[in-house]
């Protein structure tokens, strides 16, 4: 029996696919950590958008100039030569050493003796009192009167309103019109100038024939 050549012999074959030269992988093995490097490379350069907000965020910040800062307030500024807190000259000057403050002088018979070279002034009220500078009495049975011991000229009057004067006003007063005695009327303003030189602004404010007299009073040292 012969054999049958057209037997079949197993499924037919497709066409097969050429294959790849080993060189081409050896390519590929080579370009691949090529390009990853170059990646690195181009994200690690100088210049990159991290490192300039890096840069931004580590700049100095900017010097605050004399022009810029904030003004002194008008005033501020010290002479030279006055320490922080010292009162100016004509502060000094201005300044009293009592009052205005409210004093009370007995009227009755004697009256009351005053002293104002004392830090306060002192009411005694008889005439032991050795410098006393001023005394209200009504002693004559009338209306209180002021009187200056030993007749010294050196109590003057002041017209009965208007601002209270100062130290210079008031020795000026008593340079020009300096008397002695006078009515202690109510309301009635005075000038004196003491044994030691100190100047004093009186004003009566109530003086009655018998009893208390409120007599407001302002003192400037020497």
């Amino acid at each position: 029996m012969s054999t049958d050549n057209g037997a079949f012999t197993g499924a037919p074959q497709g066409p097969q696919q050429p294959h790849q030269p080993r060189w081409a992988w050896w390519v590929v093995g080579i370009v691949v950590p090529l390009v990853g490097i170059l990646v690195t490379v181009l994200v690690s350069r100088p210049g990159s958008s991290d490192d300039k907000a890096d840069t931004a965020d580590k700049s100095p910040a900017p010097a605050v100039t004399q022009s810029s800062a904030a003004a002194e307030p008008a005033g501020t500024e010290q002479s030279a030569g006055q320490a922080a807190g010292e009162p100016s000259e004509s502060a000094r000057a201005a300044k009293a050493a009592f009052g205005p403050k409210v004093i009370e002088a007995d009227t009755t018979n004697s009256g009351s003796y005053i002293e104002f070279d004392t830090s306060e002034p002192v009411v005694v009220g008889n005439s032991t009192l050795k410098g006393a500078d001023l005394i209200i009495s009504a002693s004559t049975g009338g209306s209180p009167d002021l009187f200056v011991p030993d007749s010294h000229m050196t109590l003057a009057p002041l017209a009965g309103s208007g601002a209270a004067p100062t130290a210079e006003e008031c020795a000026a007063s008593v340079e020009r019109n300096g008397t002695y005695p006078l009515p202690a009327t109510r309301g009635g303003r005075f000038c004196l100038t003491t044994t030691e030189g100190r100047t004093v602004y009186l004003k009566v404010n109530t003086a009655p024939p018998a009893g208390k007299a409120n007599l407001e009073v302002t003192v400037w040292a020497a």
